[in-house]
């Protein structure tokens, strides 16, 4: 397997020779360049993992050559060979961008050396495949800007919604929790002739049985005790555009009957109205659970479940579309250091070889949630690295110890390092940390007492 692809830049022939021969035997792929002219030309035409070049040329010096390097190229490692005469020369070429610099003559029995070259190279193969995944996310994002995908079912699905979409039939998707079935819903608005018009999402699994009527259809000002001004319901508010009702499966049995009656009529009335209203809304239904069987049960309305389904769409979890989990990471990443001022670049191969083998039950919801946690432990500047990573999600494996102490152990300095980053950025400000942490104050405060951290410490 080839460990990447090097250039060499030197006027001295020899030394060229000799270098190629032993990098060559150490698995990579070497090209050589006798003057830094010769080796830009080379570098325009090759994206090279690692160029390393002498200080000292005719043209031009390493620290000339490196400047004109990153005038096009802004990825490829630069290591600079110098005399010990000229180490401080060296030094400010990396100042200047270089990414370290080797002593002449280079003892290759060092392993230092090889170690050097190592992260060199690694360093620029991150950053290739982040750069890739950038472009390959932009071209997804161009298709529906907010359905990350490359996914060959997917790509299917994301096809079948751009037809259906143009009709005004109901929508019934099914999938387990944290697929992004609300994106679904939001896709089909966005590419119907209702995209102008509202788009009203609705968890019916958090709304209170006893409030659901007038949560969806609305009332009329002293139609009950607290009724005191007339409320139009999310029915009604979501009029001429689409209403998502999230685990529809929820909806208790005798409010089911009203939902029909609406389908069908197309009207609906105001709790302590008698006047019926005309609504013009489309219908997009979720659930994940299996409707048909709770209809055998009589646990949901047949002449409900045939309404709602007039498509279907089944949405795959994640553990069956990994490929996409690359492209997810890249597009969480970016979202990350946009919320949150961040800057963190991109993901090792190693942390990312974890993501995509991990099955995630959660599905997408859990793989943001990750990437989020893993981005406000990232040094700026620093690609997520496996040590950012869940232990959950690495498993068990990397502990000596028991699973069960092993776990208790990392979260336990995990936790803290998690709530040490969110203080730091909020200048000990609980309640600021606990909404960028999105949870309750007395949440984060608890947290902060069982894992000993006190927000004292971080105030300005």
């Amino acid at each position: 397997m080839e460990k990447g692809k090097i250039l060499l830049v030197d006027d001295e022939e020899d030394i060229l020779t000799s270098f190629q021969i032993i990098l060559e035997d150490e698995g990579y792929t070497v090209d050589i360049a006798s003057s830094a002219v010769e080796g830009l030309e080379k570098a325009k035409q090759e994206l090279y993992d690692l160029i390393i070049s002498d200080m000292r040329m005719p043209e031009m010096t390493g620290e000339e050559f490196l400047k004109k390097l990153r005038t096009f190229n802004k990825i490829t490692s630069f290591i600079v060979m110098t005399a010990y005469g000229t180490i401080q020369n060296a030094v400010e070429c990396m100042k200047e961008g270089a990414f370290h610099y080797l002593t002449k003559p280079i003892d290759f029995n060092d392993p230092a050396v090889w170690k050097l070259i190592q992260e060199a190279v690694e360093k620029a193969q991150i950053l290739k495949e982040n750069q890739r995944l950038k472009e390959e996310l932009e071209v997804v994002k161009a298709e529906v800007d907010f359905i990350i995908t490359r996914n060959p079912l997917m790509q299917n699905i994301i096809e079948f919604i751009k037809k259906i979409a143009l009709f005004d039939n109901t929508v019934l998707v099914y999938g387990e929790s944290g697929v992004g079935k609300e994106l679904i819903a939001k896709a089909i608005h966005k590419l119907s002739p209702r995209k102008d018009k509202p788009f009203i999402p609705v968890n019916c699994a958090n709304i209170s049985p006893d409030l659901m009527e007038a949560e969806f259809f609305g009332y009329k000002k002293g139609a009950f005790t607290g009724a005191d001004k007339d409320s139009a319901g999310l029915i009604e508010k979501a009029n001429g555009g689409t209403l998502f009702l999230d685990e529809i499966g929820e909806i208790p049995y005798d409010m089911q009957a009203k939902f029909l009656r609406f389908l069908e009529t197309k009207e609906i009335r105001r709790i302590g109205e008698e006047k019926p209203r005309k609504i013009d809304v489309r219908i997009v239904a979720a659930t994940n659970r299996n409707l048909e069987e709770m209809v055998k049960r009589g646990e949901f309305r047949e002449d409900l479940y045939f309404r709602i389904g007039g498509f279907k769409i089944e949405i795959p979890p994640l553990r069956e579309r990994k490929d996409d989990i690359p492209l997810l990471v890249e597009y969480f990443i970016q979202k990350f250091n946009e919320k949150y001022n961040r800057d963190v670049k991109g993901i090792t191969p190693q942390a990312l070889k974890i993501l995509v083998e991990y099955d995630w039950p959660g599905n997408v919801r859990q793989l943001e949630n990750m990437i989020y946690k893993a981005c406000m432990l990232t040094e700026p500047g620093q690609p997520i690295d496996v040590k950012n990573i869940d232990p959950e999600i690495k498993g068990a494996s990397e502990f000596p110890l028991s699973y069960s102490e092993a776990k208790k152990q990392y979260m336990e300095k995990f936790m803290k390092k998690y709530l040490s980053v969110l203080l730091s950025m909020t200048n000990g400000n609980i309640s600021k940390a606990a909404r960028m942490a999105n949870i309750e104050r007395q949440s984060l405060q608890k947290l902060l007492k069982k894992y000993n951290v006190d927000p004292a410490k971080y105030r300005k």
